[in-house]
């Protein structure tokens, strides 16, 4: 039996947009509907130089947060970086802290969700406060499924409002309302900037997904800063018609400034407009805080940080659903202990703290010797942009409050006790500042044909095994575990291990059995993704496989979402299986019109031949109405195509109106069908209905063949392809 190496994947599906919604909205979210009034309160007009200055210090930490992530894309994100540049004992005390920071910001959401909803609904803030939260916690325990999409509509829809909002207000600023500017002195300006830091906290949620997000090193440097650098022209952009708009007692004196000023450009309307935003953005914000709660504490459970009781996974909902309930619930209790300017100031407390040490460590890592910290994106102004988002982060923990500054002394603190009386002697790293280890990375050239193989039901597996490494040269096994939005991918990997489904443990050991070819190396690979397909189109990338041959189980009328997205996204070569081949492949019938798909196909059978010694036999399809010299030229073509020393051919030429019927006729006494698939090139169809109704209504195993034609290779005129970008759009936006 061939040695097998087994490895497990986490899926990458957070494209450019994804993760730059997951930024942008958890910045846009409670602090600028809630923090305006409070911020112009503390001073004045100048307000606005403190979310520009909050927002400077946030876009250098997101700088070092990019270049850390690239070289680092792990789950936990600025825990991992500060862990594994300064040793455990700091990775304990950054985990504590953005654990909190978030907790803190999720109940600020929740008492701004009180307050945007009693301009609608006069009632207590707190009762209403209280009943989202905890609704909230329901939701995320049970995994909703929808809830990663509806963060991205959110942000989407926020941002249209608040950029008409600003665009609006822009004409009816009276520039005389910021006078004076700095009423209160110069050192509000950094004061205020402490009120309002905890606005900029949905950055770092970035680096805790950061081994979730496709092609890294490109995606998150751009996601980073161009998350921060919308939210900064926003947040100023608000805070100037804000500030130009109301008198100055009008805006200290409400909760709910935004919708002051709505009211004065679109009377009741834009009150309503305004509302709405502020309730979906409270809620967006209180909601990321709970579904994000595992990924700190897990990441430290991993490390054996805390105990892997925190991080559990339900066995029927699949959620960390421990950490959810515990994330939950302190949010809902904080309401009853802080007041809202209080949860603002404590949240950004923690989150100054972890800036600190973010950009800290992209300085130690970046002056360190270890060879595997290779970040993709390097800081050009390495290390202007640390030094200044390190001072200007300390220069605000002193004058945000004596409360908030001794809470954040009290989580340095309390991180060094936990680390040495329960980590100590177990947890990872095991170095510190001074003794970094090394670690090397081994790439390997692959030159031979590599096909992967997606394995979920252990009926079809052997077969596809089976017709894989006759074809192939090495075969990868990729068995995908879906998991829920709510749960981290490691935390899922770890599950697994500790109760390993008796369904995969029969899957790894039934490719094992079949993988018996001599010379032909197989690797299993067990995947944990948030979605399956791509998690397969995924790893075919990274393993640059040439052959991805996927199963369509019997009694499907069609192949299904997940085979769906792979052959419509996928960027490889796609084998679909159709039906339950027979112990031995004596004879294959091929359906030939020499386009490509039909010659590759014959390729893959051509290759399956030659180490099974299979018959071939090729089935031509003409319409009975062609001239003469038409159909002595395919005659010819078909003659000349089955001519191969090596194989044993032969051909039939059928004249027939029904081309599906013709085709299943030749191939009644045959082992396997191959045809390639008949759909046209920009067909939005992923099979060609011919294709299709073959393999439905043929008794004989199926396969199908599709090849991959990128549209930049496609030699057609460019207003072509504009017309067929045109009529994509079209389709979707329908």
């Amino acid at each position: 039996m061939a040695d097998i190496e087994t490895s497990e994947r986490l899926g990458r599906n957070l494209g450019f947009f994804s993760t730059f919604a997951i930024g942008t909205g958890t910045m846009i979210g409670a602090g600028i509907f809630v923090l305006p009034g409070m911020a112009t309160a503390a001073a004045g007009p100048a307000a606005i130089l403190s979310f520009i200055f909050g927002g400077l210090i946030a876009m250098a930490t997101a700088i070092s947060a990019a270049e850390l992530a690239t070289g680092m894309p792990r789950a936990g994100g600025s825990y991992y970086f500060v862990s594994r540049a300064m040793g455990a004992v700091f990775g304990t005390i950054i985990g504590i802290g953005a654990w909190i920071g978030l907790v803190f910001k999720g109940s600020f959401a929740l008492v701004g969700f009180g307050d945007y909803f009693y301009t609608l609904f006069p009632s207590p803030v707190l009762i209403t406060a209280t009943i989202i939260g905890l609704l909230l916690l329901f939701i995320n325990y049970k995994g909703a499924k929808s809830s990663g999409f509806l963060q991205n509509v959110i942000v989407i829809i926020l941002f249209i409002i608040l950029s008409v909002f600003i665009i609006k207000g822009a004409f009816i600023i009276d520039p005389n309302k910021y006078h004076p500017v700095v009423p209160y002195g110069y050192s509000s300006i950094f004061t205020t900037t402490g009120l309002i830091f905890i606005s900029y906290l949905g950055i770092i949620k970035l680096a805790a997904i950061s081994e979730e997000v496709k092609d890294p090193s490109k995606n998150l440097p751009r996601a980073f800063i161009g998350s921060v650098a919308t939210v900064i022209v926003l947040y100023t952009g608000i805070m100037v018609v804000v500030n130009g708009v109301l008198p100055f007692e009008d805006a200290v004196n409400t909760e709910t400034p935004l919708v002051d000023v709505a009211e004065v450009m679109l009377g009741p309307t834009g009150q309503i407009i305004i509302i709405l935003a502020g309730l979906l953005a409270t809620l967006s914000t209180a909601n990321a805080a709970i579904m994000s709660s595992s990924r700190f504490p897990f990441a430290m459970g991993r490390d054996d940080l805390v105990p892997h009781w925190f991080i559990h996974i339900h066995g029927k909902y699949n959620t960390p659903y421990r950490a959810i309930v515990i994330t939950g619930l302190l949010m809902v209790i904080l309401l009853f202990i802080f007041n809202v300017e209080q949860l603002a100031k404590l949240g950004s407390a923690f989150n100054i703290l972890v800036f600190v040490l973010v950009n800290l460590s992209a300085i130690i890592l970046r002056r360190s010797a270890v060879n595997w910290y290779k970040p993709a994106f390097k800081d050009p102004f390495y290390p202007v942009t640390q030094i200044f988002g390190i001072a200007g982060s300390l220069v605000l923990l002193p004058v945000i409050g004596v409360l908030p500054f001794i809470f954040a002394v009290a989580v340095i603190i309390a991180g060094i006790i936990w680390y040495n009386a329960y980590g100590k002697a177990k947890a990872l790293p095991k170095y510190n500042l001074l003794d970094m280890i090394e670690s090397s990375r081994i790439t390997k050239d692959h030159k031979r044909m590599k096909i992967l193989v997606p394995i979920a039901n252990p009926e079809h597996e052997s077969d596809l095994v089976y017709l894989s490494e006759n074809i192939g040269d090495d075969i990868l096994g990729l068995h995908v575990r879906k998991v829920p939005n709510q749960t981290s991918l490691q935390a899922a990997r770890d599950e697994y291990h500790e109760h390993k489904p008796e369904i995969d443990s029969l899957l790894e050991n039934q490719f094992r059995r079949c993988s018996v070819m001599e010379g032909c190396e197989h690797q299993y690979i067990v995947a944990f993704d948030h979605d399956v397909s791509n998690s397969i189109i995924e790893q075919g990338r990274i393993e640059n496989v040439d052959l991805i041959v996927i199963g369509w189980h019997e009694g499907y009328s069609f192949i299904g979402d997940i085979a769906e997205k792979v052959l419509s996204c996928a960027r490889k070569d796609i084998a679909v299986l159709k039906g339950k081949l027979p112990s031995k492949i004596n004879s294959i019938t091929v359906a030939y019109n020499n386009k490509e798909n039909t010659r590759y196909a014959l390729y893959l059978v051509k290759q399956f031949a030659k180490r099974t010694g299979a018959k071939i036999k090729l089935v031509r399809v003409i319409n009975p109405d062609l001239e003469v010299y038409q159909k002595n030229r395919e005659i010819e073509m078909i003659k000349e195509t089955a001519q191969d020393d090596e194989l044993e051919f032969n051909y039939e030429i059928n004249e027939s109106y029904h081309t599906k019927e013709a085709i299943i006729e030749s191939a009644k006494k045959s082992d396997l069908l191959v045809i390639g698939d008949s759909s046209q090139r920009f067909s939005k169809a992923l099979l060609g209905t011919l294709s299709q109704n073959i393999a439905q209504d043929c008794d004989r195993p199926v396969m199908i063949v599709k090849r991959y034609r990128p549209i930049t290779k496609e030699k057609i005129p460019y207003y072509c392809r504009l017309k067929f970008l045109k009529k994509k759009l079209f389709k979707m936006l329908r």
